[in-house]
C-alpha cells in the first residue's frame, strides 16, 4: 500500500512539473468551444511547433508564500458543485482533476489548501460579517450564491470587487468572457465567474424528453424542430396534452399516471422569458439595471401564454419528486440543468436533451438559449491578504481551464449524461449562448420569486403583483447602482 502511494505521489509531482499552468499548452473557453478542439488556443510558429496563446496562460509573478493555510469557506450542497478541496482522487473524472489542478497551485505557491463548511448557504455571509467585523482573517476565498454576495456587497464593505484583486487578469480567457460582460453594473464587476467557479455553469437549463413515449405517440422529431426553428412553446404543449393520461383511469391525475411536463417552477417557468432574452431586470446603456416588467407586453404575452398552459393539467408541479416522476417514465418532458441530468446516467429509458421553446417560430440555425439561473463566485474578503488570496484565484481559474473544464463538460456532461449525437449538439448550441438575468438571478426573492409563485398557485394576477412589488424593485436597484458607484469612484 505504502508503495503505490508513493508511486501515486510521484505522478503528481511529475504532472506538475510537466504541467502547470504556467507553461500550459492545451486549454478553452470555460466549456463554451468544443474542448476537444484546441484550435483556437494554439498556433503553429514558424518551426512548426505549436504556440499558445497567451490569453490561456497566467502571468503571475514567482512566489513562495511558505506553506500557509489557505481557508475556504464553502459549504456542501447536493444539486451544485460547491467542493474547493478534494482530498484525496476517487475515480471521479471531475474530483479527480479538481484534485490535480489543486496540487499543482500548492506546490507551484507553496501554500495549503483548508476547507471549512458552513451549514448552509444562506449563512455563508453570518460568517463573513462576523470576520470582518471583527477584524479576523479567517477565511482567504468565500464561495457564496450570487443574490447572497450581492446583498451582502450592497449592506457594506465586506469583500473585495474583481477590479482590486491585484493578480486576477479578467482578459484572460480561462475568465468567462460572456458572463463577465453580463454581471458588470455602472461598468464595474463585483464579481464575476472563471473555470474554477463550476456552479455558473452547472446551473444551465434546459428540458430533457423521454424517446419511448415520443415514439409511441408517433410526436414529430424535436432535433428537427429546433433546427428549423420551429420548436416553440405552442409545439410543447401540443406534445405534452398528447402525452397526459389517467393510466389508472380513478379520474384524478397523481404521480403515478402520465404526465406532459414533470418540473421545478424556478427552473421552468424562467426559462421560457430567459430564453427570448427579455431579462425581468435588464440593463440600459449606461450599464445600471432597471426594472424590465412594467409596460413590456411581449413579457405579459409569455406570462399570459404560459399561465394558461399551466392551469391545463398537462404539469406535474411538485418541487419535490419531479425527477421520480421522469426517471419512472411517466413524463414526456422535464425541466433539468447541467448538473442534474447527470444522474440520468442510471435511467434505462433513451432521453435527449433539447432547448426551452420560444414564444414564436424562430429563423431556422438561429440558436437557442441557455439560461444561467444562477451562480456561485467565489469572493475575498476585505480582512484576507488580496495579493495572495488573487494569486491563488487567477492560478486555480488557469488550471481549472485546463483540466477540470474539458473533463466536465466533454466527459461528465456531454459523454456520460447524453444517449445521442444530437443531444451533444444542442449542449453545445446552448453553452455558446448563454443568458443571465438580474432578476432572476441576483434578485430572486424580489422579483423572479413573485412571478413564479403566480404559477404555482393558480392565481392570474401578474399586472397586480408587478404594480405592488414596483417600488420595492426600484428600491433596491437604486441601492445596487449607488454600491456599484461607490466601488467605481473608489
Amino acid at each position: 500500500m505504502k508503495t503505490k502511494k508513493i508511486l501515486c505521489l510521484l505522478m503528481v509531482f511529475m504532472l506538475i512539473f510537466l504541467f502547470s499552468c504556467k507553461d500550459s499548452d492545451k486549454a478553452n473557453i470555460s466549456g463554451i468551444s468544443d474542448t476537444s478542439d484546441n484550435s483556437d488556443n494554439a498556433d503553429n510558429n514558424a518551426d512548426g511547433e505549436a504556440s499558445v496563446n497567451p490569453l490561456y496562460i497566467d502571468d503571475l509573478p514567482e512566489r513562495n508564500f511558505n506553506g500557509e493555510k489557505f481557508n475556504m469557506l464553502t459549504w456542501e450542497y447536493i444539486y451544485s458543485n460547491t467542493e474547493l478541496v478534494v482530498e484525496e482522487q476517487t475515480g471521479d473524472v471531475v474530483y479527480d482533476s479538481i484534485y490535480l489542478s489543486n496540487r499543482i497551485v500548492q506546490d507551484r505557491f507553496n501554500v495549503e489548501f483548508e476547507q471549512m463548511y458552513a451549514n448552509s448557504y444562506d449563512g455563508i455571509s453570518e460568517h463573513v460579517k462576523k470576520a470582518v467585523n471583527a477584524g479576523d482573517n479567517l477565511y482567504d476565498f468565500v464561495l457564496m450564491l450570487d443574490r447572497n454576495a450581492i446583498a451582502l456587497a450592497m449592506e457594506g464593505k465586506y469583500f473585495y470587487n474583481m477590479g482590486e484583486l491585484p493578480y486576477v487578469n479578467l482578459d484572460k480567457l480561462y475568465w468567462d468572457q460572456e458572463l463577465k460582460k453580463i454581471m458588470t453594473i455602472n461598468n464595474v464587476l463585483y464579481f464575476t465567474y472563471g473555470a474554477n467557479m463550476l456552479a455558473a455553469y452547472d446551473s444551465m437549463n434546459f428540458m430533457v424528453y423521454n424517446k419511448q413515449i415520443a415514439s409511441e405517440l408517433g410526436i414529430e422529431n424535436i432535433y428537427d424542430l429546433v433546427r428549423g426553428g420551429k420548436w416553440t412553446i405552442d409545439k410543447l404543449y401540443e406534445m405534452a396534452a398528447a402525452a397526459a393520461k389517467d393510466l389508472d383511469g380513478d379520474g384524478k391525475m397523481t404521480k403515478n399516471d402520465r404526465w406532459g411536463v414533470a418540473l421545478f417552477s424556478g427552473w421552468y417557468y424562467p426559462s421560457f422569458w430567459v430564453g427570448e432574452k427579455i431579462p425581468l431586470v435588464g440593463k440600459n446603456e449606461d450599464d445600471l439595471p432597471y426594472f424590465n416588467v412594467p409596460g413590456n407586453e411581449k413579457l405579459f404575452d409569455i406570462f399570459e401564454k404560459l399561465y394558461a398552459y399551466a392551469v391545463s393539467g398537462f404539469e406535474y408541479t411538485d418541487n419535490n419528486d419531479f425527477r421520480q416522476v421522469f426517471d419512472n417514465g411517466l413524463s414526456l418532458f422535464m425541466s433539468s440543468t447541467t448538473f442534474d441530468v447527470q444522474r440520468l446516467r442510471a435511467m434505462e429509458t433513451d432521453y435527449g436533451i433539447i432547448p426551452y421553446p420560444t414564444f414564436a417560430e424562430k429563423t431556422p440555425g438561429e440558436p437557442y438559449v441557455g439560461r444561467i439561473a444562477y451562480g456561485y463566485p467565489l469572493t475575498v474578503p476585505v480582512t484576507a491578504d488580496v495579493e495572495r488570496a488573487s494569486v491563488i484565484m487567477e492560478a486555480l481559474a488557469c488550471e481549472y481551464q485546463k483540466r477540470v473544464i474539458p473533463n466536465y463538460f466533454d466527459i461528465a456532461v456531454k459523454t456520460k449524461s447524453t444517449r445521442d449525437e444530437e443531444s451533444i449538439e444542442i449542449l453545445n448550441m446552448l453553452m455558446s449562448n448563454r443568458y443571465m438575468d438580474y432578476g432572476d438571478s441576483l434578485w430572486t426573492y424580489e422579483v423572479r420569486v413573485k412571478y413564479t409563485d403566480i404559477f404555482d398557485f393558480k392565481t392570474n394576477n401578474f399586472q397586480s403583483v408587478t404594480e405592488k412589488i414596483t417600488g420595492n424593485v426600484e428600491k433596491t436597484l437604486a441601492k445596487a447602482i449607488e454600491t456599484f458607484g461607490d466601488a467605481k469612484s473608489g
